[in-house]
């Protein structure tokens, strides 16, 4: 993962086009299969928050919810406090996904939008959500995922970040979880749809 881009990025990342094209459509699916899946959440955590959009959106659909935030980047870190009002219940703090600063079973709810594929070991940042994650949380994991003729296309160009469904599949299991349902992004495309997953 480059740190260095986004922390080059924040201070414009608000601003950017990606969020009207991928992020704002990928967050109104995000909240809602949230809201859906586990109503009465207690503790919120999103991994690769960036500016924190999502958390703010949270915070209005989750009223009651201790909501935390982690990114790799200091100044996404930095740009995120600096949006937050002073009475604010979210608490953003500069963490990677392999290296989550929580205790086991914390989170009722974890977010990952975009940022999986930034994940420096895949693996042990699955493993880390896995570990933070309560009995009967759900992680919501929207990412490229290669599907149909997508998955060729990855092959032939290398694109190891980017996994597809079988292999995110056994990822997962290694570690009890698993994919329990997916839901598409309009205007987004198939190759980035939100991803339900619970413990197996």
């Amino acid at each position: 993962m480059s740190v260095d881009r986004f922390d080059r990025w924040a201070g414009r990342y608000e601003r950017s086009p990606l969020q009207r094209l991928i992020f704002e459509p990928v967050h109104r699916v995000m909240l809602e299969v949230a809201a859906s899946e586990v109503p009465e959440a207690a503790a919120i955590l999103d991994v690769g928050c960036g500016t924190g959009r999502l958390l703010r959106g949270a915070a209005e659909v989750f009223p009651n919810a201790r909501l935390e935030g982690v990114d790799a980047a200091g100044e996404m870190v930095r740009q995120a406090q600096a949006l937050l009002l002073v009475e604010s219940r979210i608490r953003v703090q500069q963490a990677v996904a392999e290296r989550l600063p929580f205790a086991d079973g914390s989170f009722d709810l974890v977010f990952s939008t975009m940022t999986f594929h930034h994940w420096a070991d895949q693996r042990r940042g699955v493993a880390e959500v896995a570990r933070v994650l309560r009995r009967e949380g759900r992680w919501l994991l929207a990412d490229f995922v290669a599907t149909g003729l997508m998955r060729y296309v990855r092959r032939a160009f290398r694109l190891r970040r980017f996994p597809e469904m079988r292999e995110l599949e056994r990822v997962l299991r290694a570690v009890g979880l698993g994919v329990a349902s997916r839901r598409p992004v309009a205007g987004v495309g198939s190759q980035v749809p939100v991803l339900v997953i619970r413990r197996l």
